[in-house]
């Protein structure tokens, strides 16, 4: 039981004696997989086809790009999705996916013009 609750208190410390930055950091270290399609990057991105925004990697940036490129090459009424902005880090993506999700803007660039 003393052993038990030692291993706690230590934790516990452990925890809080991280600053902000250090979690921060920690974060953008830990590379997880959104869903079936991307992992978690610095590159922003529309999802046109599931109408959600996605911080992805570079490859899920660049099959972004080629899926769109592809729709547009075959003039199709839609695009799969768009390439939207590179990011220092992860967590400034996230910042930006935030505040563009809250906007509610009009979805223009999943369409021709």
């Amino acid at each position: 039981m003393k052993l038990k609750l030692i291993l706690i208190f230590f934790f516990s410390i452990n925890c809080f004696s991280q600053s902000k930055q250090e979690v921060l950091e920690s974060s953008q270290r830990v590379d997880y997989q959104i869903d079936w399609k991307y992992k978690s990057g610095n590159y922003l991105i529309f999802d046109c086809e599931r109408s959600h925004y996605a911080c992805v990697t570079k490859d899920g940036d660049d099959n972004c790009r080629e899926e769109r490129n592809f729709a547009i090459e075959k003039k199709l009424p839609t695009y799969p999705c768009a390439p939207l902005r590179k990011f220092t880090t992860k967590a400034t993506c996230m910042i930006k996916n935030y505040e563009v999700v809250d906007t509610q803007a009009l979805r223009r660039f999943c369409y021709p013009k």
